[in-house]
């Protein structure tokens, strides 16, 4: 039994090696890709977003606020122009993202003591420089109105302190937990690191098994202990590589882009290891029954960006339907990649009720898929062999 196991190993080993394809995608393509995505988001946040001012005014005052603009992180200023439609232009021809408009009033306003109106406009067809523009520009404008508004004050009289009190009566400290630059890299990189991996995982699972309808397992030339005992070492062969692979690419994308790894290291591991039993149910059930490897490969590609869309690592499941909430539930991404966001960057563990929950749910999941795949490849084999029958027995007449 000992050597039909460690056998059984050895074939394993030898299909992917025949197989160069299957094997960069198993062993070198999880954490190249991972490298390359999470490289993409190393500059973290959205900065030197190009801006185009329409100074109707030109004072001294017009360029103390384009200046604010152009000398902060987020924005540079390349266009001062005096006309509306030459910004927007310049928006349309994608050279800056948003557009300032001051109008001829605005020093006048100033002076008089009154509110001076100033337009701003953003190109929110990228959603995320969108939004980082919008807030960020209200933060620009709050500054140099604030500053303003206490130099009236201290121009009266007050101090610094008292004008500062007048223009801001309350005072905001903001400390963001966790991701304290707002980094896109640590809000996505963890979550798309383990959806390559879950894609490209499958896929070289439901390969292994859709192959095996060639000359192997499911072919129905094998007797059925014979294919029991493979159909057991791909599990027990995918299983321990695939789980080694995984840990590999988390530790390596940690590593390289300075994760900090709050959480328990024991907990990430068993979350893994979960999430691996999962994955191999969803990629033997999906081998046994596509008919070969082009279909399972065609479905897998259907269902990446649905997958993780659903899996409300990046939406959350509060603002999607209920039905889609509930669907999500028997995805296995769902139970795994929010969880280990948490426990790498919160520090939170199996402690907590909801970590404990997709862990168990990952459990449950497993049990399910890998009973729904026995079921398959019984019926597969069974089905196999009815077929050779009619093949053998014109076999056996021929030799006669």
């Amino acid at each position: 039994m000992i050597l039909t196991f460690f056998k059984g190993f050895g074939r394993e080993i030898k299909m992917l090696w025949h197989d160069k394809r299957m094997l960069f995608m198993f062993l070198f393509a999880p954490v190249a890709l991972s490298t390359v995505v999470c490289g993409a988001f190393s500059g973290h946040t959205v900065n030197n977003i190009p801006l185009a001012a329409v100074d109707e005014n030109s004072s001294s005052q017009t360029r103390t606020l384009i200046n604010a603009f152009d000398q902060s992180d987020r924005f540079n200023v390349p266009y001062v122009v005096t006309e509306q439609e030459e910004a927007l232009q310049l928006m349309e021809a994608g050279e800056v993202y948003g557009v300032i408009v001051i109008p001829t009033d605005y020093t006048r306003s100033l002076q008089l003591g009154q509110q001076a109106e100033v337009l701003v406009g953003v190109n929110s067809a990228n959603n995320i420089i969108g939004n980082s523009a919008v807030v960020s520009i209200m933060q620009v404008v709050k500054t140099v109105s604030s500053q303003i508004a206490v130099k009236s004050f201290v121009g009266a009289g007050s101090t610094v302190a008292e004008g500062t009190a007048k223009v801001m009566p309350i005072s905001t400290v903001l400390r963001p937990w966790f991701n304290s630059q707002f980094s896109y890299l640590t809000y996505l990189g963890l979550g798309l690191t383990g959806l390559i991996f879950h894609q490209l995982f499958l896929m070289t699972v439901a390969t292994a098994f859709a192959e095996e309808k060639k000359e192997g397992i499911l072919s129905g030339k094998m007797t059925g202990k014979e294919s029991a005992i493979h159909f057991i070492n791909k599990y027990i062969f995918y299983g321990i590589t695939g789980y080694a692979n995984l840990l590999l690419n988390y530790y390596a994308i940690i590593k390289i882009f300075h994760f900090p790894m709050r959480g328990n290291q024991e907990d990430l591991e068993i979350l893994c290891g979960c999430f691996i039993l999962c994955l191999l149910g969803v990629g033997a059930l999906l081998g046994t029954l596509c008919k070969n490897t082009i279909h399972a490969i065609q479905w897998l590609m259907a269902m990446t960006y649905p997958i993780f869309i659903l899996s409300g690592f990046s939406w959350p499941h509060s603002e999607m339907p209920e039905n889609l909430v509930e669907a999500a539930q028997f995805l296995p991404a769902t139970h795994f990649l929010t969880p280990v966001r948490n426990i790498v960057l919160t520090g939170v563990g199996f402690e907590t009720t909801t970590v404990a929950h997709c862990r168990h749910m990952l459990l449950l999941l497993s049990s399910v898929f890998f009973l729904l795949s026995i079921l398959s490849f019984i019926w597969k084999v069974y089905r196999a062999k009815r077929r050779m029958q009619p093949k053998m027995a014109r076999k056996e007449i021929v030799q006669a």
